[in-house]
């Protein structure tokens, strides 16, 4: 598949267990999530496709589909496939229940990127903000690897490939705790809406 704007591929291959059904098909501003996100990032000229366990698991209009090699083994699947099945040369991951992800976030680390395979947000915590990074073609050789040896953990590859680790500080303008926010459970979902009023 040729693609010749930014790819922002979707990760929505999880099983959803804490929250009881598919994240990405929760309603959101009145649409499901997978398509609020899919639009917001095809107006920013983004390329869009989903990283899917199974082939058709969400009807959502404007995106390519990946389907995952390694059922089950997580988000390198959406490494792997959007570089077997494109000719990206780097992607943004993005999380299916991350419903305020910012295309202009992930220009910007892009900007930040310089000459590194990967470029990725470490918080104030230390905790490394996996599934919004840029990731380049030459993470899929040792995402590949990973997955063929039982390996599920980006952190693997990102320890084996050049990083960009850009902090909080170099962020003041970003609202990272909204723009980065996960939906895991009911509860979470809940508190966003409550919030979002």
């Amino acid at each position: 598949m040729k693609i010749k704007t930014p790819l922002a591929v979707i990760i929505a291959g999880g099983k959803s267990s804490r929250m009881g059904r598919d994240k990405a098909m929760l309603p959101v501003d009145g649409k499901p999530m997978a398509q609020l996100l899919v639009d917001r990032f095809r107006a920013d000229g983004f390329a869009v496709a989903f990283s899917v366990a199974r082939a058709g698991q969400f009807p959502v209009e404007g995106a390519a589909e990946l389907t995952d090699a390694f059922p089950g083994m997580g988000p390198l699947n959406g490494i792997v496939a959007a570089f077997s099945e494109t000719d990206a040369q780097q992607i943004l991951l993005v999380a299916a229940d991350m419903p305020n992800a910012e295309p202009a976030l992930a220009r910007r680390l892009e900007a930040l990127r310089g000459g590194c395979d990967a470029c990725v947000i470490r918080r104030g915590d230390g905790t490394v903000e996996t599934l919004f990074g840029i990731y380049t073609r030459v993470c899929h050789a040792e995402a590949l690897h990973c997955l063929e040896s039982g390996r599920r953990s980006i952190r693997a590859v990102l320890d084996a490939v050049r990083v960009r680790y850009v902090t909080e500080e170099e962020l003041p303008e970003w609202a990272l705790s909204r723009i980065l926010r996960n939906l895991n459970t009911p509860e979470d979902y809940a508190r966003f809406h409550t919030e979002a009023q």
